[in-house]
């Protein structure tokens, strides 16, 4: 069975807990799951050394998650969550792509038991409900429950989907190994300046979703004061996309949604409503018009 490094997870926790002149909210947690697993035999759960309690319910078949700690897994799954008495706190089953070490601890403990496109569930006690960050994943000082899937790759979603539509559009587009497909329209000027990492660009884009194709957003890439904007400030499937055109390209980019706004929703910030949902597949029509 695989194991985290649980000590250098919990030191800020056991900190922030050795300030807390009433609760040991450590053995307090430990209680609660105890009594609540010891009324429910039908699950089999085994307990960690942090004071996690987990079931896997399904090994997966997928790669190993967390086995190697010398890099930081990027993992897609959905949850949900409920506290331990039974009320809901999050239902939502989106997929969210994260790396493990952003995710809660119990999180990043649990995961690393099973691989992906498996299944568990976690019975945490609060102190582990926290992130490297401090956001907590529940309730304040509550057992919290955690049931996660964990799915293929955000990234072997979105391909599978675009090559799909290629295919039934029969579209002849050209897959780059950061996982952007484009279909260059026209070439643009051979003899006019690169475009890199520092260079500022004017393109004018059209921007839909590959799912219904609704346009979602247009212009030129200008800032407020009409100045040409840098490449280094664009989604990453621009960034790859850039250097490979020239003043005059014309290009279609079809991006995976981990290579523009990932997993999380997209809002107007005047009225809260959602405008992009997350894993969104963005499509855009590109024309660079001058490059600095």
């Amino acid at each position: 069975m695989r194991k985290v490094a649980v000590l250098a997870l919990l030191l800020p926790l056991l900190a922030s807990c050795m300030k807390d002149e009433y609760v040991d909210y450590t053995v307090v947690d430990e209680k609660i799951i105890s009594e609540y697993l010891a009324a429910r035999p039908e699950i089999n759960a085994e307990r960690d050394a942090s004071g996690l309690y987990y079931e896997i319910l399904e090994m997966g078949e997928g790669a190993p998650i967390g086995e190697d700690n010398t890099q930081d897994d990027k993992v897609t799954f959905s949850f949900t969550s409920e506290t331990i008495d039974g009320v809901s706190f999050y239902d939502n089953e989106k997929n969210h792509t994260s790396n493990l070490s952003t995710l809660p601890y119990s999180f990043q403990i649990g995961l690393s038991q099973i691989n992906k496109e498996g299944e568990i569930t976690l019975y945490s006690p609060s102190l582990l409900c926290r992130d490297a960050y401090g956001y907590i994943y529940g309730k304040e000082n509550t057992v919290m429950i955690y049931h996660i899937n964990v799915k293929k790759d955000q990234s072997e979603i979105d391909d599978a989907i675009i090559s799909t539509y290629l295919a039934e559009n029969q579209i002849e587009a050209v897959k780059d190994e950061s996982g952007i497909y484009y279909e260059i329209i026209e070439e643009g000027d051979e003899e006019a300046l690169p475009i890199t990492s520092t260079s500022a660009v004017k393109v004018s884009y059209v921007g839909t979703f590959l799912d219904g194709g609704e346009e979602f957003d247009s212009g030129e890439t200008l800032d407020q004061y009409g100045n040409y904007m840098a490449v280094t400030g664009f989604i990453e499937g621009w960034r790859t996309m850039l250097p490979m055109l020239k003043k005059g390209s014309k290009v279609v980019l079809y991006c995976p949604s981990q290579l523009a706004y990932g997993s999380n929703d997209q809002y107007d910030t005047t009225t809260g409503k959602i405008t992009m949902e997350g894993n969104s597949i963005l499509v855009f029509d590109m024309h660079v018009l001058d490059v600095h």
